[in-house]
């Protein structure tokens, strides 16, 4: 018997870490070519790896024991949480950025710390579609 959960995690990480690899190429052009390897395996950037794995989990939890089950309240708290704690790493940045100037030109010469900065919004809501739409498409296999 397959564990459907696993598989949503996995399947919505596989997604994102290839639209990471899309919109690189997209934003950066062949010359990002060089970071694929890297995109593969990292966490930042567009869309959110983290929001896709903890929306997708839930879903297909939600989607399987209902919404009354423990499971799925466990879920959706530390769904929560990874999300906010994601969009919030962003804030502080930006904060950051406005009290040393010097933080941010140096950060945004180097496309692989601007990654590690946590996510925009956008970031983390394509990450949430990514991860919804995978859950859907597996837990309905």
């Amino acid at each position: 018997m397959m564990n459907i959960i696993l598989l949503s995690a996995v399947t919505s990480w596989f997604m994102v870490q290839l639209a990471k690899i899309i919109f690189g190429l997209i934003r950066y052009g062949m010359k990002d070519k060089i970071r694929i390897p890297w995109r593969i395996i990292w966490a930042g950037g567009m869309p959110s790896a983290h929001s896709a794995l903890v929306s997708s989990t839930t879903l297909v939890i939600y989607l399987s024991s209902g919404g009354q089950s423990i499971f799925f309240g466990f879920s959706l708290i530390v769904a929560c949480i990874v999300i906010y704690d994601r969009g919030r790493m962003y804030s502080i940045y930006h904060q950051f950025q406005q009290r040393y100037p010097r933080l941010k030109h140096d950060i945004e010469k180097d496309p692989v710390l601007k990654d590690l900065v946590g996510h925009r919004l956008s970031e983390i809501l394509v990450g949430i579609l990514i991860g919804l739409g995978s859950g859907f498409v597996i837990a309905h296999l």
